[in-house]
């Protein structure tokens, strides 16, 4: 018997390693018939992904509406077509909805007890942020396990001109306490913060990692590959995403290479952003490759490398972390995120007191100037993918939690 299934999202392309579009052929070989829903950035043509709202001028109508939460210091409340969701062809086709990212500005929150009570509903939580009063990740701040207010931080995304966070966290567990709905998390990081959350009392939480296709991620040849991109023989080499987001540690890279030894001259891959590391050029070799789609280049730049650096100031799992292992590559990483579990430190991976420069410029170099050690952590990182980020355990493991609370919901009777 088929089980019709759709992910609602943001976007399919962007974020398809997470976000349901990756694992649709997988979610197959177990029954599951998934089909995908987005508002923003629809931009493939496969027929199981739809837009989730088409009617004219439905853009400018949200665009508008977060603005004025902009200016209301609120978020994820206004959107009214949030209600009309259930009347989509593809959700009235579904036995269950799956919600993925619903908080980045185009469905209201305040809809989820009318659509879950309507549709067998899990939801993926993908950070933070369903259990702050604003924030994605809360950093160092603990307020959000007492209800916040009084923020420390109101410019953290997403920002809030007056400090309302209290308000917003009281409206979230109204509407939680409503809402019928299992909780997904992707790391045991999150599951922990899932414990300690009032909001999250009475919730179901379920664990399930991300996968790969460990036939597509792979090592590959590394002097290939460096020829391909054109690196100085010789040079130790590091990979990074370069991004500017407070969560991302780039500052505390930069400033972790100002602290190298002189006579170190490595070559850094840079993903995303551009120009950060200039001030480096003459010294190190700098690849920077922007903001790119391109496969191909992404897992030259992983068989290129000898590690991954991946200093993020807050993780709630690491799609990248997982996609170096998978190549055979060992991540260094901060404490204090979901990153030191995710990348089995400090046996494959490599993490460091969370925002000490000193120690993780010392990490640097300890693994630019010991290959052997690389090849051994990036050999157990390999295997520990295999073990863990199967795309197609993750695929059986979904599949049997959607059937698990269809049974349960099918035996508790109709919603009235």
């Amino acid at each position: 018997m088929s089980v019709n299934v759709v992910q609602i999202n943001s976007g399919d392309l962007i974020g398809r390693r997470f976000n349901g579009y990756d694992l649709h052929p997988h979610l197959s070989q177990h029954g599951i018939n998934s089909t995908q829903l987005v508002y923003w950035n629809k931009q493939s043509d496969a027929d199981f992904v739809s837009k989730a709202f088409d009617y004219p001028g439905n853009r400018y109508v949200t665009r508008g509406l977060m603005k004025l939460e902009q200016k209301l210091s609120m978020h994820a409340r206004l959107q009214p077509h949030s209600w009309a969701l259930p009347l989509h062809k593809r959700m009235r086709e579904a036995d269950l909805a799956h919600l993925h990212i619903i908080h980045d500005g185009w469905m209201s929150l305040s809809a989820l007890p009318y659509l879950t009570r309507r549709k067998p509903t899990v939801w993926t939580w993908h950070d933070p942020w369903a259990m702050t009063g604003h924030c994605i990740y809360p950093l160092d701040c603990t307020r959000w396990t007492s209800g916040c207010g009084s923020c420390p931080d109101l410019t953290l995304p997403f920002p809030m001109r007056k400090d309302k966070t209290a308000e917003q966290y009281a409206w979230k567990k109204k509407i939680y306490s409503k809402m019928k709905a299992e909780i997904v998390v992707a790391s045991e990081w999150m599951r922990t913060m899932v414990s300690k959350s009032p909001l999250a009392e009475g919730l179901k939480v379920n664990v399930i990692p991300f996968g790969l296709d460990l036939d597509r991620y792979k090592p590959a040849d590394k002097q290939a590959a460096r020829e391909r991109l054109g690196i100085f023989p010789g040079r130790p080499v590091v990979f990074l995403r370069s991004s500017s987001t407070p969560f991302k540690g780039l500052s505390e890279f930069v400033k972790a290479v100002e602290q190298l030894a002189s006579d170190l001259q490595l070559c850094i891959i840079s993903l995303q952003e551009i120009g950060h590391f200039d001030k480096f050029i003459g010294k190190h070799q700098i690849l920077e490759f922007g903001w790119s789609n391109d496969e191909d280049l992404l897992l030259d730049a992983y068989a290129a490398c000898d590690f991954f650096a991946m200093p993020s100031r807050a993780e709630a799992f690491g799609l990248m972390a997982i996609e170096a292992m998978a190549c055979g590559r060992p991540v260094l990483s901060f404490d204090g995120t979901s990153l030191p579990g995710i990348t089995f430190a400090p046996d494959a991976g490599l993490c460091v007191p969370m925002g000490n420069i000193q120690e993780l410029a010392r990490a640097i170099e300890w693994l630019a100037r010991n290959p052997a050690d690389c090849e051994r952590r990036g050999s157990l990182s390999r295997s520990l993918a295999e073990k863990h980020y199967d795309i197609r355990d993750q695929a059986r493991l979904t599949a049997d939690l959607y059937k698990r609370v269809l049974s349960q919901n099918e035996n508790s009777g109709p919603v009235t």
